[in-house]
């Protein structure tokens, strides 16, 4: 069941005071910002959810995904749609409080690195002139590429350093979307604030066409497409071959605690797009490459907790102001009893300051060290 489906409607500022008497919201202040988030899925709403300046930011809902382009399309839409290309990175509310652009992340945390790094992202003056006129909106942006402090996959949009990506509107107390033509009539006012691509717009009868702009998506390393109807309605994505085998090896390596589903659904998607799209052609380097990533993947993990005791991911981020260094390691570490992430170095480079940290996976570790030593598994 979709967030959407459970929450029809934003809760009310009620709704959320009555949370946080239940113990289903916490109070905060990030970086001088003060805000009331629901921390957990609850009766008043989805995780996510926040109110700031005694205004409800709704959450961003999951979006109904399609194995078959061709058929969810019929199914889903009857008229004219539009088509977006999905950003593989991670998603932040962009609003305004107290004079400054605030970034929650999809659990309705401040998030400190977009809000170190929004400055070099985007004109931020341009985003205080499009709050100035429409101060009720939300702004929905993803932020994807090299230097990413939440993924190790890359995406092809980020050019050698990390980008913002405006992809959607809300507004607040609203739990639906601002409408793609809406929302491109009051985007075209501010053209410097960079925006997801947009593909067109197309009709069940057009989907030659659309397939030919995924395939030049996949041969880009992009991730996917978004499908949505002109005003407020259900969207669909649809990914492209290729990024499930990206996926699948960038979680190889934690294979002993991930969910099989992960990897069954991953190859599901990547076989019926390959059918659809008329690349089956492709099929054989294709699987020769999955079993390389698994097994592969694997190894390298084994290999690591042999030789050093801890499975570790690293990773290089740039920082406007060092001090952004510790709030981004606290907040990488808050609440996460299977990841700890630990600085391994700092300096200043050029115009900012480059951390360099590692994701230590406790639970991989542990279970991997059991297997090492002999454990005994019941299956």
């Amino acid at each position: 069941m979709t967030h959407r489906k459970r929450y029809p409607v934003a809760p009310t500022l009620t709704d959320i005071e009555t949370a946080l008497e239940r113990g289903e919201a916490e109070r905060r202040e990030d970086s001088g910002i003060a805000y009331t988030r629901l921390s957990h899925d609850s009766r008043a709403g989805p995780r996510g959810v926040l109110a700031v300046d005694g205004r409800v930011v709704p959450d961003y809902p999951h979006i109904a995904r399609v194995f078959a382009l061709s058929a969810g399309v019929r199914e889903n839409f009857s008229g004219p749609f539009y088509a977006e290309e999905k950003i593989d990175g991670y998603n932040v509310r962009l609003v305004r409080t107290a004079g400054r652009i605030a970034p929650f992340t999809r659990s309705g945390r401040l998030c400190p690195f977009t809000q170190d790094r929004l400055a070099d992202l985007v004109d931020v003056d341009v985003l205080h002139r499009l709050f100035d006129r429409h101060p009720e909106l939300i702004v929905c942006a993803e932020v994807a590429g090299p230097g990413n402090p939440y993924m190790d996959t890359v995406s092809p949009r980020g050019g050698e350093d990390v980008a913002l990506l405006v992809f959607d509107l809300m507004r607040y107390g609203e739990q639906r979307f601002v409408g793609v033509e809406e929302r491109t009539a009051i985007l075209e006012a501010f053209p410097e604030i960079p925006q997801a691509p947009r593909l067109g717009r197309y009709t069940a009868e057009e989907l030659g066409r659309l397939g030919e702009a995924i395939l030049r998506i996949d041969a880009d390393g992009g991730e996917g497409v978004v499908l949505k109807p002109p005003g407020d309605g259900l969207r669909l994505k649809y990914v492209c071959p290729s990024i499930n085998l990206q996926d699948i090896a960038s979680e190889a390596a934690l294979e002993i605690e991930t969910p099989g589903e992960f990897y069954t659904h991953r190859v599901v998607r990547m076989v019926m797009a390959l059918h659809e799209l008329g690349q089956r052609q492709r099929m054989p380097e294709m699987a020769a490459a999955l079993g390389h990533a698994l097994m592969d993947g694997f190894d390298r993990a084994l290999s690591e907790v042999e030789r050093s005791g801890r499975l570790a991911q690293r990773y290089h981020v740039r920082l406007r102001h060092e001090s952004t260094a510790d709030a981004l390691l606290a907040h990488l570490n808050e609440g996460s009893r299977t990841i700890k992430a630990v600085e391994v170095s700092r300096r200043r480079l050029g115009g900012h300051t480059e951390l360099v940290f590692e994701k230590i996976f406790r639970r991989s570790t542990s279970k991997l060290e059991t297997l090492l030593k002999g454990g005994p598994i019941f299956d």
